[in-house]
């Protein structure tokens, strides 16, 4: 049905068009109060950020305010909070009797 001329040809637009999407794609960046929050926990909890359980997003006169759960590497949990943007976060230790 297909000569191998033609199906190496689809391979090649095959891989191509793979590669195509996965440079395409976007990497996701740290946003702003993500950095802080993750810079924060690393100097005051030796908590090294692996991701966030919630976040919410709460919008201020002065701009949007975040708060959430954080989740380091090592299994702790973090409950965050900003009362101004761009602000330092209150962090507060999750134990499990309290979450």
């Amino acid at each position: 049905m297909f000569t191998s001329q033609t199906k190496s040809r689809l391979a090649g637009v095959a891989v191509c068009a793979t590669l195509g999407i996965a440079v395409s794609a976007p990497l996701r960046a740290d946003e702003a109060w993500e950095k802080l929050l993750r810079i924060q926990l690393e100097e005051t909890h030796k908590c090294i950020l692996s991701g966030t359980v919630f976040v919410r997003e709460m919008p201020s006169g002065e701009g949007i305010t975040y708060s959430g759960r954080a989740k380091c590497f090592d299994g702790r949990d973090f409950d965050f909070s900003q009362s101004k943007p761009h602000m330092k976060f209150d962090i507060k230790s999750c134990d499990p009797t309290v979450c």
